[in-house]
């Protein structure tokens, strides 16, 4: 099983980082090579980077500016954005496409609109875009390589206010609240916007359940993606850990 600690962090970035850092070598140069060529299909520049701090050794990765302007992407243009990615890194995944439909869904009931009239803003950005299809090709492969599937923690939220293009909004925003129903989740003590919509509709996607931690006499292998923001001082992270489980709960 793949234990999902969403407790530090949990972001579209944070995930491809944690991700590629619990790939092996080889094939997280493979997957690097395939997001940087995407990436490049629409301007960006993808780059990764290791980190260590408090005993944590990870990644964090970055995207470069677009050429593109974000403004208001449908859901049929970021549909297409995404599929687009997709074909480029040879994923067969449907984990991306399924993280779309729960954020378009849930800004759907957020702003009272039907789906079909949904724009995305922050999240319909071309590196966003890319972060839902990664995420499911190295998930895939993850599950390839003999991950029965993932499990997570609780969420931490963070908590205060954040500026999104709708203006200084309460955290966690209207879109990330709804996707957080039927997750295990807290504010936590620290402030800043600590859980992404992207992240949570990942994890909502990839984790069959949710529990506490995972005795460390059965951890595998341990990957740490690195966020760029510091929580009570400290570097957001989401920290993925392969392990052995004992019974199909995933504990």
């Amino acid at each position: 099983m793949i234990f999902i600690d969403a407790r530090e962090g949990l972001s579209g970035d944070m995930l491809v980082a944690g991700m590629l850092d619990l790939l092996d070598d080889m094939k997280a140069r493979d997957v690097s090579r395939r997001i940087q060529k995407a990436a490049a299909a629409h301007g960006i520049a993808f780059t990764s980077a290791e980190v260590e701090e408090d005993g944590d050794k990870g990644l964090a990765v970055n995207y470069g500016p677009s050429n593109e302007h974000a403004g208001h992407v449908s859901q049929e243009d970021a549909l297409a954005l995404l599929e687009e990615y997709e074909d480029i890194l040879g994923s067969r995944s449907s984990v991306g496409k399924l993280m779309l439909k729960e954020i378009v869904e849930a800004e759907s009931e957020a702003h009272c609109v039907p789906v079909k009239e949904v724009h995305l803003h922050e999240i319909g950005r071309p590196q966003g875009i890319l972060n839902m299809a990664a995420i499911g090709l190295m998930s895939h492969m993850l599950v390839e390589d003999g991950a029965e599937g993932f499990v997570a923690s609780k969420v931490v939220t963070g908590k205060g206010i954040t500026v999104m293009s709708h203006g200084a909004i309460r955290i966690p925003p209207p879109a990330a609240r709804i996707l957080l129903r039927g997750l295990v989740h807290e504010e936590g003590d620290a402030s800043g916007e600590r859980a992404t919509p992207t992240g949570i509709a990942a994890l909502k996607v990839l984790a069959k359940s949710q529990i506490e931690t995972v005795p460390t006499d059965r951890i595998e292998r341990k990957g740490v993606g690195f966020g760029t923001k510091r929580f009570g001082g400290r570097l957001g992270r989401t920290v993925l850990l392969r392990y052995r489980a004992l019974n199909p709960t995933g504990i």
